[in-house]
């Protein structure tokens, strides 16, 4: 079917799926009657053939850079021309007193052998390269041990205040 074929079977497809009798679009469209049934007892070929378009897809091919980065004059220029956004996500809570920073390193739940890995791993990074695990191993370390220096510190003060209250 060519291109004058495939119009025309468009047009009776249409004419007639508005509710256009077929002998009314023989008149109009100047063919036989036969033709027009014809055409129209291939509504399944015509159909199928029926360009379904993606608009995305035909914006996306209408752009002349498809295939290939644009210049670099032309790139150093568009980026020349974009701004940063200056984002307002909402109005932020204005608390009637100052709220206190909160230490979250000694709640439970938390996973302490992460968030010393971690540290350590921040620590190591400033390190040369062959004493970088050295490094590690005794940044964990020391995290260990000021954290149970300061377990011991809490449980003592409790001790104080339990034995103050047993008056």
């Amino acid at each position: 079917m060519n291109e004058e074929e495939w119009t025309e079977a468009k047009d009776i497809l249409f004419l007639h799926e508005t509710g256009i009798p077929p002998e009314k679009i023989a008149k109009v469209k100047k063919i036989s009657i036969e033709r027009v049934r014809e055409i129209l007892g291939n509504v399944e070929v015509v159909v199928k053939r029926r360009n379904k378009m993606n608009v995305v897809q035909e914006v996306g091919n209408q752009n002349k850079w498809k295939d290939e980065l644009p210049t670099e004059e032309i790139l150093n220029h568009m980026v020349a021309s974009l701004e940063a956004e200056d984002r307002h996500d909402g109005a932020r809570t204005i608390p009637s007193r100052p709220i206190n920073a909160v230490d979250r390193s000694d709640r439970l739940g938390e996973d302490r052998k992460i968030t010393d890995r971690i540290e350590a791993g921040k620590v190591a990074s400033k390190a040369p390269e062959p004493l970088k695990e050295v490094v590690e191993a005794a940044a964990i370390a020391q995290r260990e041990r000021e954290r149970a220096e300061w377990e011991d510190a809490q449980s003592e003060v409790s001790k104080l205040l339990d034995d103050d209250l047993d008056l």
